[in-house]
């Protein structure tokens, strides 16, 4: 295994969009001032990517005025943070902001070694630089976005707690009924970096992404490789005392590979290189299911501002960049047809459908972090959580009616606190479902195997051997491990 990034440039800039998507789902008020913080140097990381892109012309280039405007505004709230005592003061930055700063960095560096060799005067190069920019921007206004969703969430959050404590608060008349003070200032600024971003992307991003070019399968043992390596990433960082937030990403990954894994088994049945089944697809959906609800709830407790161990990030990315590949057709999901004549389908499948075995084994691990009693999380979220399961029936109701499960002093202060009861219930059950599903689909995935050699089998010894048929598709037909049944 290699901890090299062999992603393209592509790739890394569309896991910073992937990136920036997931931000703008999760962000609370809690995230603001992590937020701002890191938003200059993403601007910074990408202003020098989209310097280092060849093809500029000399002088004063039409194309950067964008990126150039956009990273004057940040120099000035880069100035104010630095010079600011008052909120959000210095702290820590946002590690997915952090994430995809780096993200940009290591594309700039890819270009700068490599971008000689690109012919940009040609259409098809020059077609593909644009919809570089025009990623890049799409980033950079999606997490200004999330910035914003941030800043309107904090506000709203001490309006909130004033009223609750009998306190008057001044509250601003724009943007916003929750603008108030110091909020609506950075309101105010963010906006003007979203709107540069969102003025440059206006009838430009779905045609400048036609234009994008896509890397050919050159190597069908990728996807492998890939998850081989994840799959030891993740029992290396669940052997440790592992931080919610890194937990928070095994749980999405396992769920992004369930999701794509239906993708794959559809476009193999469609080429013939699997039997097709009525039970294969439900299972591997119903645990992506379960993964997905075991990751928003692992997600209540990744405090702001809690780091990713690199290289279980590093495995992740990969995983995604794979199986893009395989399954995607520019900027949309590609047609089963159009995957089944990709090369390495075969070994895809193979690949995937071994994930989908050892997730059962992988969630008893997972399961085994929400027995600890020393769990915390962020005050605020935990006590939306507690009362929110309690409404929905999902945990047992007190006795003594309705409770406080979280002080109000503690959100106040932002303190990490132990788990209210209602969300230690809650978690343990979801990975208790969680394991239910993955168990599920890992027998369902094994005996669907077993039963398609059977069938080949049966059928050979019927049948004198034959050569395929001209109409037949030509694919080696997929073998899995044939392990226990877990």
């Amino acid at each position: 295994m290699t901890s090299r990034d062999v992603r393209s440039v592509g790739e890394m800039l569309f896991d910073v969009d992937y990136l920036a998507r997931q931000l703008l789902m999760d962000v609370d008020g809690d995230d603001a001032g992590t937020l701002l913080r890191s938003w200059p140097t993403m601007v910074a990381a990408a202003e020098d990517l989209w310097a280092s892109l060849p093809g500029r012309r000399p002088g004063v280039d039409e194309r950067d005025r964008p990126i150039t405007s956009l990273a004057a505004q940040t120099a000035t709230i880069e100035t104010s943070l630095d010079g600011r005592g008052a909120w959000p003061g210095q702290g820590p930055t946002n590690p997915r902001i952090d994430q995809m700063t780096q993200t940009l960095i290591n594309a700039a560096a890819l270009v700068r070694r490599c971008g000689a060799e690109i012919p940009h005067e040609q259409p098809d190069a020059h077609r593909d630089l644009e919809a570089a920019r025009t990623r890049i921007m799409h980033g950079l206004y999606l997490t200004a976005h999330a910035v914003n969703v941030a800043l309107h969430d904090h506000g709203r959050d001490r309006v909130n707690d004033a009223r609750s404590s009998g306190r008057r608060i001044h509250l601003a008349h724009h943007h916003s009924p929750y603008a108030i003070a110091p909020t609506g200032a950075w309101i105010d600024r963010m906006s003007a970096c979203e709107n540069t971003a969102r003025s440059y992307l206006t009838d430009r991003f779905a045609q400048a992404l036609a234009g994008e070019a896509t890397r050919p399968v050159d190597d069908p043992g990728r996807l492998a490789q890939a998850l081989a390596n994840w799959d030891i990433q993740t029992h290396r960082a669940l052997a440790r005392d592992l931080e919610p937030s890194n937990i928070l990403l095994i749980t999405r990954t396992q769920g992004l590979i369930a999701g794509a894994s239906m993708v794959l088994v559809d476009a193999a049945t469609t080429a013939g290189v699997l039997e097709r089944s009525d039970r294969l697809v439900p299972a591997i959906a119903e645990a992506g299911r379960s993964w997905s609800n075991l990751a928003s709830r692992w997600g209540d407790l990744a405090p702001p501002g809690a780091r990713l161990q690199e290289p279980l990030a590093h495995a992740a990315a990969e995983v995604r960049a794979a199986y893009r590949q395989i399954t995607h057709d520019k900027t949309t999901l590609a047609s089963p047809e159009v995957i089944a004549g990709r090369p390495g389908l075969p070994q895809a499948v193979g690949a995937t459908l071994r994930a989908i075995e050892a997730g059962s084994e992988l969630a008893v691990v997972v399961a085994e972090k929400a027995d600890a009693p020393d769990l915390i999380g962020p005050a605020r979220a935990l006590s939306r959580r507690a009362h929110n399961d309690v409404e929905a029936g999902l945990a047992t109701s007190p006795v003594e009616g309705d409770v406080v499960w979280v002080s109000p002093a503690d959100i106040l202060a932002k303190r990490l606190v132990p788990l209210p009861p209602p969300v230690a219930e809650t978690l343990r059950a979801a990975s208790d479902a969680t394991i239910d599903a993955a168990s599920t689909a890992s027998s369902v995935a094994s005996l669907h195997e077993v039963e398609r050699v059977h069938a080949s089998t049966t059928s050979d010894a019927k049948q004198p051997p034959a050569g395929p048929r001209p109409e037949a598709p030509q694919f080696e037909p997929v073998r899995l491990s044939a392990g226990p049944r877990r």
